[in-house]
């Protein structure tokens, strides 16, 4: 399938636009950059460091950020900041329609296949996905903590940053809460054959909180058009 043509200029992805927005706030060295990148966006646009530090020098030779080269000590370092012709480019993209709500989360996927193996496998999946939500919780309260404390970083950004933490811990308690009806309904399996447990699926199904349908159809559902609207700029795997 043939995709749409990149609105963003000279082929801007999202993690061009990612990092503009990192150094729109302050100047920052590559590693600052990926440092904050683990903190807060590896969550929401997950991509290697190898790629932070290949794209800002790809927006530095493009004259959307600036090099300034530092000197810690003896040590020296480079300093990124934005230009104005990156912040142009930056509310250009804020103009543009979002792409719509994805989430890139394996566990569902072992979970959707989960026949194939055994009930041993998936309660170890659905484990570590509790694990990995509580220690990112953790994480959350002492960045929730950094902020109160009034020494975080981009101190000056808290009334912005209290919506993104609020986002993430909102999803990461629901990931867990998740994580925790799915073990507790599986542990009372023998195994993962659907002899007896359809019925209880259809309970399940019948108790989650949507609306259904105000008219009966035979029609199979499709996703609604948004979701299958995607920007080139947030389509490339390798940026």
């Amino acid at each position: 399938m043939s995709r749409p043509s990149d609105p963003s200029p000279a082929g801007l992805t999202t993690t061009s636009h990612a990092v503009l927005a990192q150094l729109a706030v302050r100047p920052w060295s590559t590693y600052e950059l990926a440092q904050q990148r683990v903190r807060y966006f590896r969550y929401v646009w997950p991509r290697a460091e190898s790629a932070i530090y290949r794209e800002v020098k790809r927006l530095a030779a493009m004259g959307l950020v600036a090099a300034k080269r530092e000197y810690v000590g003896k040590r020296p370092r480079t300093v990124y900041s934005i230009t104005e012709a990156g912040r142009q480019v930056l509310r250009e993209w804020l103009a543009t329609p979002v792409s719509p709500f994805a989430m890139d989360f394996e566990a569902m996927l072992r979970l959707f296949i989960a026949p194939l193996g055994t009930k041993q496998q998936l309660v170890a999946t659905l484990e570590q996905v509790r694990g990995d939500a509580q220690e990112m919780l953790r994480f959350g309260g002492a960045v929730k903590q950094e902020f109160l404390d009034g020494r975080a970083v981009l101190q000056d950004q808290v009334y912005i940053r209290a919506l993104a933490v609020d986002f993430f811990i909102s999803l990461l308690t629901t990931v867990d809460g998740w994580a925790e009806r799915t073990l507790n309904e599986i542990q009372e399996w023998e195994d993962l054959s659907p002899d007896g447990k359809n019925n209880r699926g259809l309970e399940i199904m019948s108790q989650l909180p949507v609306a259904t349908p105000s008219k009966h159809t035979d029609r199979t559902p499709v996703p609604p058009r948004t979701q299958r609207r995607r920007r080139a700029s947030g389509s490339s795997s390798t940026h």
